[in-house]
């Protein structure tokens, strides 16, 4: 049933991989949407996995696949003697009726009990002894090595192209988003007249011989710094105000004029996004205490392309193994180059938590445009595996004669509504969808008919859309969360990331000498915001996050699944 394979995929034990190898199993529809993503449309490149591994999934999706065209072909064998044994009158029709059925039931309760034997023997939770291991998975003819490479390497690859309307595939569910414009322009300088003011000021001695603790306001002595009242007599003299003395001994200046500033250290988007990089990483795993890091935290760059369409056959694309080397125009020379075919790179901030079943992604970008840095802030979060999924965990360890019987019992009482289902289901499948709801494995974009132009468009080339649309962990995702400690967390792990964000970068742009009051400003905008509706992460709907900073994120179609364009 099982072979071995040994690359060191670093997620192939984790508890999603466990639960989303288990739903191959428990839900139909899912197994169908996971062999038609990965297999059927082989020509579009893998969705990046978070907390899962992809090719166990898929293994046991095959093995489970097997087992019902096993099913399949046992009852077909089983129809192909019978019928003619009935034709030639060996059997009566009425004998051969109940055989077929005898039949059809047999293969049902045998494929049961198999599929109940695979999940209680195979799928026990990793930290047990001889759990489950995804390293091990089915082999099967259609599972080929090539195959196993290709989603292997796509899956963690640097460059992610994706084929729909939103980048960030195989994050989730958009749940925070916001953007925010900085000036770069000079730190005002700190002169010795300007520092008086401040709140250090009564340190300074004054030039009458008086000092700021001297006197007060309105009724100190004339040696005070205010004295009698006034700023005439007293340190600041000569009834000129220290504000808009020159500061540099040549006496006053016009107070019209405009500060003085440090001319700004010059630094690039590689190079701001390198240290909050490495300062997250930092304060967030290494630096801390043990009991307060944290955990399943990784830190990493992505780049984000769009995957060119290619004309007719799907196997005359270029391979997305990998990131493309260079070339003039691609978008690598200039940062953030705007046009179709160019890349965007952004940090990716990735925390796993109950098990890797929440996942909050927060991708970080930086650009600097007419002396304006300009920073994008994105938040997904991966909602729980398919709550049936769970039913894994709580299935018997031993086949034993009383679950068979219960087996039979069951395929017995349930196969009216089996029959009525299946044959209902043929004819939804044939009936035209309603608006809005596209298949999963949609792949090949027709063109629209023109209403003027001779039908020009019907001798366009086809296209066929080989970048990601989604991954096979966004389609286990549940609508909801199971526990409310679930939402919470996933708040509480994105206002982490956030807040040491906005640190990071002022401090890195006190360091370049920035002026920081619009930064410290928007900084206490943002922190200040409402996080949805009070203040929870919603799923499934409408909300709006800061001013001109709003997200959708639409209720999915088809239960828990997300229809999507091709």
């Amino acid at each position: 049933m099982t072979g071995h394979l040994e690359p060191q995929r670093p997620d192939a034990k984790s508890n999603v991989t466990r639960l989303l190898s288990a739903g191959a199993y428990l839900d139909p529809t899912y197994r169908k949407d996971v062999i038609r993503e990965l297999l059927t449309d082989r020509f579009r490149v893998v969705a990046p996995s978070y907390g899962y591994d992809t090719v166990p999934v898929l293994a046991h999706a095959l093995a489970a696949d097997r087992l019902r065209m096993q099913q399949q072909w046992t009852l077909a064998a089983g129809t192909a003697l019978v019928v003619p044994l009935v034709y030639a009158d060996v059997l009566n029709g009425l004998v051969g009726l109940l055989t077929l059925v005898w039949l059809g039931w047999a293969t049902v309760v045998l494929r049961r009990i198999s599929v109940l034997r695979i999940l209680a023997a195979e799928f026990r939770p990793s930290r047990d002894q001889g759990g489950f291991d995804g390293r091990r998975y089915p082999r099967t003819a259609r599972l080929t090595e090539e195959l196993v490479r290709k989603i292997d390497t796509e899956q963690s690859c640097d460059t992610v192209r994706y084929g729909g309307y939103k980048p960030f595939v195989g994050a989730g569910e958009l749940v925070r988003r916001w953007s925010n414009a900085e000036l770069l322009i000079g730190a005002p300088v700190r002169t010795a007249a300007s520092f008086a003011d401040g709140p250090l000021g009564s340190l300074l001695p004054r030039p009458n011989g008086g000092t700021n603790g001297g006197g007060t306001n309105g009724d100190g002595p004339s040696t005070g710094t205010h004295g009698s009242g006034t700023h005439g007599s007293g340190a600041n003299g000569g009834g000129t105000d220290a504000r808009h003395a020159a500061g540099d001994g040549s006496g006053a200046a016009d107070p019209a004029a405009p500060p003085r500033r440090k001319p700004v250290r010059g630094f690039t988007p590689e190079e701001i996004t390198a240290e909050v990089s490495d300062r997250m990483l930092a304060e967030l795993s290494t630096r801390p205490p043990e009991t307060d890091r944290v955990r399943l935290l990784s830190v990493d760059r992505r780049r984000f392309t769009a995957a060119a369409p290619t004309g007719g056959r799907s196997d005359d694309r270029e391979p997305a193994n990998g990131p493309h080397p260079p070339r003039p125009g691609d978008g690598r020379a200039e940062h953030w180059r705007d046009g179709y075919d160019a890349d965007r790179e952004y940090l990716r901030i990735r925390i796993g938590s109950w098990d890797q079943e929440i996942v909050t992604t927060v991708f970080v970008g930086f650009d600097i445009r007419g002396a304006t840095l300009h920073t994008e802030f994105y938040t997904y979060v991966l909602a729980p595996v398919i709550e049936s999924f769970h039913l894994v965990d709580r299935l018997p360890d031993v086949i034993d004669g009383h679950l068979v019987r219960r087996v039979a019992w069951d395929v017995t009482r349930g196969a009216p509504g089996a029959v009525l289902g299946r044959a209902t289901g043929a004819v939804r499948s044939r009936l035209p969808r309603r608006r809005g709801s596209v298949a999963v494995g949609t792949a090949v974009a027709s063109p629209a008919p023109e209403r003027h132009g001779f039908w020009i468009g019907r001798y366009a080339r086809t296209d066929v859309n080989s970048g990601a649309l989604t991954s096979v962990r966004e389609m286990a995702t549940h609508d909801e969360f199971h526990h409310f400690f679930q939402e919470t967390d996933a708040l509480k792990y994105t206002q982490i990331v956030e807040r040491h964000l906005l640190q990071i970068v002022g401090d890195f742009l006190r360091e370049h000498d920035v002026d920081t009051r619009d930064h410290e400003a928007n900084q206490t905008n943002i922190l200040q915001q409402n996080f949805g509706a009070n203040n929870n992460v919603n799923f499934g709907i409408n909300q709006s996050v800061g001013d001109n900073n709003t997200q959708t994120a639409g209720p999915r179609s088809g239960g828990t699944r997300e229809a999507r364009p091709a």
